[in-house]
């Protein structure tokens, strides 16, 4: 199963505009999620912003990456965001997916769940930056937390590849099924995902249901996968031990 089989990007250019979601590989380009605006966003950076959705939304592209950078430069996370989303996909900018990397990140590091997620993407994938599982996992794991669904089903993919992680296919059926929960629209490919994936057997189905379980109802939904993974990490290292 290739890393396009799941891996989408997001978008976010306005409060105003309908969510879908689109394929990372298919250059459909309508994933658009709601604005987050924050209290202590300075209102230039507000103005900026909204100056930023008028214009893309009169296709101006160019202005409203002048717009969504002036806002992004008063370390609005959203506008961040959109300019990270911009020089990847080349619009009113030239593209340049390491732009991309670095604009995903400003936003990631103040908590935007779809930046954490985008650039989770991408380091996965090499583009913008060297391929880097574990970068991938990090950010992931920090979407995943906040209830992103897609990134919870990247996780899993890993967790089912062992890319970056140790392979664990009842951890990544575990978060697959989290994540066709969180989101079971068509556009979601984690049922796809694990009726794909060889060598399943209904043991390994039953105990990742039971972690899923687990995991929908803690507070944190990783908290029941990490103990889940020590325990058998300290079991692994109790079976190794001489007799």
């Amino acid at each position: 199963m290739g890393k396009g089989d799941y891996l989408r990007p997001k978008w976010l250019f306005g409060s105003f505009l309908q969510s879908s979601p689109f394929m990372m590989n298919s250059l459909i380009s309508n994933h658009l999620l709601a604005a987050l605006i924050t209290p202590m966003m300075s209102l230039p950076a507000f103005a900026d912003f909204e100056k930023g959705i008028a214009a893309y939304q009169a296709n101006n592209l160019s202005l409203a990456y002048k717009e969504f950078r002036a806002s992004a430069d008063e370390g609005h996370a959203d506008s961040q965001f959109n300019v990270a989303l911009m020089f990847e996909k080349g619009i009113g900018v030239e593209k340049d997916e390491k732009q991309a990397v670095v604009w995903y990140e400003k936003s990631a590091l103040k908590g935007n769940a779809p930046a954490q997620f985008n650039l989770g993407v991408l380091y996965e994938n090499g583009r913008g930056t060297a391929v880097n599982f574990p970068k991938a996992n990090e950010w992931y794991r920090k979407a995943a937390v906040q209830g992103d669904a897609l990134a919870i089903g990247n996780l899993g993919m890993l967790y089912l590849r062992g890319d970056g992680v140790k392979a664990n296919p009842v951890a990544g059926v575990a978060l697959l099924l989290m994540s066709v929960t969180l989101d079971p629209s068509p556009e979601n490919n984690a049922k796809k995902n694990i009726s794909g994936s060889r060598g399943l057997t209904p043991a390994i189905v039953g105990e990742a249901q039971t972690l899923s379980s687990e995991m929908s109802s803690a507070k944190n939904l990783l908290a029941p996968l990490d103990t889940y993974l020590k325990k058998g990490e300290a079991k692994a290292a109790e079976d190794k031990k001489p007799e």
